[in-house]
């Protein structure tokens, strides 16, 4: 199993030495509030894009004029947080905490490659 905590062994050969990192979830906590409040900020400004987007206002996001598999892959976003939200509790309850820290962390990634594909990749 994989641990994020880094093992304490200055006292090995004491028996009555505590290991103090033993246990120690904090840099997964850190990481899981870093990973949910990016992702939130993400689907915050998704919410308003895509108010602008199905309500076919002015806008940047209509100037775009999303179709296809462009438009699909912006409005799957919040299932993709949700789904990183489900599946990285679950990877918590199991104690897998770097895995968990990864996918919480995966909505932000993924907005930023849509963000460069977008650019890059989509014809004007």
């Amino acid at each position: 199993m994989t641990s994020a905590s880094v093992p304490h062994s200055a006292n090995a050969g004491d028996p009555f030495a505590v290991d103090v990192f033993a246990g120690d979830r904090t840099g997964t906590i850190l990481g899981v509030f870093a990973g949910v409040l990016g992702g939130g900020a993400v689907l915050f400004f998704w919410i308003m894009g895509a108010l602008v987007l199905l309500g076919r206002d002015s806008g940047t996001i209509v100037a775009l004029e999303l179709g296809g598999a462009w438009r699909v892959l912006f409005l799957a976003y919040p299932f993709l947080f949700l789904a990183t939200l489900v599946a990285g509790a679950a990877l918590l309850a199991l104690k897998r905490d770097l895995e968990a820290v990864g996918l919480f962390g995966m909505p932000v990634v993924a907005a930023v490659a849509y963000y460069l594909a977008l650019i890059h990749l989509r014809p004007i």
